[in-house]
């Protein structure tokens, strides 16, 4: 079943500032620019972020119900991955196709994020969670596998997609750009504290896709939809998130967030534009779209609906966020 019925209990908040949406995007595109971005950097910018068509569709993603792993495939582990906080597995489909399986806790946030990453224009490869699936060489492999984020490591059939190199939010071609701006108060929002290099990635096409030939992307997503910080960070945790503020105050014309960890530095610099350019874009999403992602990640309705409204609160909060 590709949508749902059930009407979103929307938080009041959000009706309350619906009318000045409009507002904000005029005032936005027109005193800044293309896409409410400041100079530089604006023409390499389709790199990282372009504008999305409306339709985009947050269950399948970018890669379509086509490149989707089958649930039914038995696949053959090449090679167990340990030391990042989820486990996982180099694993191998019947059909030649190789993947990165990430397991529990990350496998459900990670894909959830990297729909909404999409939703609102930033280039993500093709990535599925797979609830339950079979594997030659697992430890337990007389046993149906838990649910796995499965990314595909070389997807040719998508234009070629070929991983390149890692890079950092504070090297890149994009820096003064709103869009980069508005890709870390996505993140903040998000509550994920691991920014690090190596989660992020560059890839090349052999032909364009989506307004470019190389993608910036920022990937691995899984710490989550929980709290921020190094130890103290929870993710896949609706009360913890619940619980997690957003904007503290504007001090300068600088938002301060609540938001910890090692890469709390990156926060420093974002301005109230920022935020209400990233959360302009958020607003858009449709209800189908908001819980399309979530049923990506397997999430049950109730709890997909608990992490929405905690969402769609911060929107309506960035979106009226002044100086």
């Amino acid at each position: 079943m590709r949508s749902m019925t059930l009407p979103l209990a929307l938080p009041l908040v959000t009706f309350a500032v619906a009318a000045v949406i409009a507002t904000h995007l005029q005032a936005s595109t027109s005193s800044t620019g293309q896409a409410g971005l400041p100079q530089g950097g604006e023409s390499r910018l389709s790199e990282l972020w372009v504008e999305p068509e409306p339709t985009r569709d947050l269950y399948y993603g970018v890669g379509g119900r086509a490149m989707m792993p089958s649930p039914t495939a038995r696949f053959t582990v090449l090679k167990m991955k340990k030391g990042g906080f989820s486990d996982g597995y180099d694993v191998r489909s019947p059909d030649g196709r190789e993947w990165s399986a990430k397991l529990y806790p990350e496998a459900r946030t990670e894909v959830v994020a990297s729909r909404l990453l999409w939703g609102v224009g930033y280039h993500q490869p093709p990535i599925y969670t797979v609830e339950k699936w079979s594997a030659e060489g697992a430890p337990t492999e007389k046993d149906a596998q838990p649910v796995a984020r499965f990314r595909e490591k070389q997807p040719a059939a998508l234009n070629g997609l070929v991983e390149d190199e890692p890079w950092s939010y504070t090297d890149n071609p994009f820096l003064g750009t709103r869009a980069l701006h508005g890709l870390i108060v996505l993140q903040v929002m998000l509550t994920n504290s691991d920014l690090k290099p190596d989660n992020n990635m560059q890839y090349t096409l052999e032909k364009p896709l989506e307004g470019a030939r190389r993608w910036w992307v920022a990937r691995d997503l899984g710490q989550t939809f929980g709290r921020t910080g190094l130890l103290s960070a929870m993710r896949d945790d609706p009360d913890a998130f619940d619980r997690t503020r957003f904007i503290l105050g504007v001090k300068d014309g600088m938002v301060e967030f609540e938001y910890f960890g090692p890469h709390v530095s990156l926060t420093k610099t974002l301005t109230t534009a920022d935020v209400r350019w990233i959360c302009q874009r958020l607003s858009r999403l449709t209800d189908t779209q908001w819980l399309d992602a979530f049923r990506a990640g397997g999430y049950p309705e109730n709890t997909a609906r608990r992490f929405i409204r905690r969402m769609k609160i911060k929107v309506a909060e960035g979106l009226v966020v002044q100086a």
